[in-house]
């Protein structure tokens, strides 16, 4: 599942504690001093060792040689990277408030409305209503069992598909048919039944995706106009954005009429519905659930998963 392996990559390249706008732009990697970690300078490493398929694997490298906690320098932007189990224990758990604000870069501030998601909302009462919401609602136990039929169904079609070309003899992509499964679960699962834009929705969802996970000029040297300037990231991070927007605007208003004219016509509630019906409560506005989704959405494969 391509757009989970993306999310997956940019979690695990590090967090990003702030944009040092006054910091000198150079091109490199830098491990700053900073208590029990040393002051070391990586000349033999410059960014692009890091830019490409696996820059995870690139710090895994990192840490096997600079030990489980090092704060680098990417571009402008100081980066805290946490490798051990330990030290994971302490940023998600002992000092989960310290870290629940993720810095935003460009492309994210973009692409979430300047975080009114799940993943990238800064700490405050917005941050706890979608907490509140992904545990107790999107993600819970009851939650997660009720897409059960959803999942065997999609499995079951899947698996008709590989006995038929067995049958006609023709080879098949597991990896292609697998990636299709993730996504046609998450689309019936946040979505209900799948929608006319599907395909072009999946594809900003994937091009955001890729913007997120990577390494983007006006990402790495925030105060540098030129590196705006002279990056499409922010321009194609809006493009997706104002697709997602469009195709959710249109599902949303389709959903609302149903609903209206007292026709909901699904059997079970899908993850917009209860978003919906959070808007309904006033808990969520309409722009907080349409972010929630888009920004969302490649992650709850994953999730699904965790918590099934």
């Amino acid at each position: 599942m391509e757009l989970s392996r993306r999310y997956g990559h940019a979690k695990a390249a590090g967090i990003g504690l702030e944009a040092c706008h006054h910091a000198p732009e150079w091109v490199g990697l830098v491990l700053d001093g900073a208590p029990g970690i040393g002051n070391h300078l990586v000349k033999a490493l410059n960014l692009h060792h890091l830019v490409g398929q696996l820059p995870h694997r690139a710090m895994r490298d990192l840490a096997r040689r600079y030990g489980p906690v090092m704060l680098l320098r990417l571009g402008e932007v100081p980066t805290l990277v946490v490798s051990s189990r330990e030290g994971s224990r302490e940023v998600t758990k002992t000092h989960y408030l310290a870290f629940a604000t993720r810095p935003l870069s460009a492309t994210a501030r973009v692409l979430t409305n300047g975080g009114r998601d799940i993943v990238f909302a800064p700490y405050g009462d917005h941050w706890r209503q979608v907490k509140k919401i992904a545990v107790f609602e999107l993600l819970s136990a009851r939650r997660v069992t009720s897409f059960r039929a959803i999942r065997e169904e999609e499995v079951a079609a899947v698996l008709r598909d590989v006995a038929e070309a067995a049958a006609a003899t023709r080879s098949v992509e597991l990896r292609a048919c697998l990636s299709a499964l993730g996504i046609d679960i998450t689309v019936r699962a946040v979505m209900g039944d799948r929608f006319k834009e599907r395909d072009v929705f999946l594809h900003a969802l994937d091009r955001s995706t890729k913007l997120v996970a990577g390494f983007n000029p006006p990402d790495l040297w925030p105060s540098s106009r030129l590196a705006g300037y002279l990056s499409r990231a922010v321009r194609s991070a809006k493009e997706c954005r104002d697709i997602g927007n469009c195709i959710l605007d249109a599902i949303i208003h389709e959903r609302l009429e149903r609903a209206m004219e007292g026709g909901g016509g699904q059997k079970n509630e899908d993850l917009l519905d209860v978003l919906l019906s959070m808007h309904k409560e006033a808990k969520l506005d309409m722009d907080a659930v349409k972010y929630v989704i888009f920004v969302s959405t490649p992650l709850f494969p994953i999730l699904f998963e965790v918590c099934a």
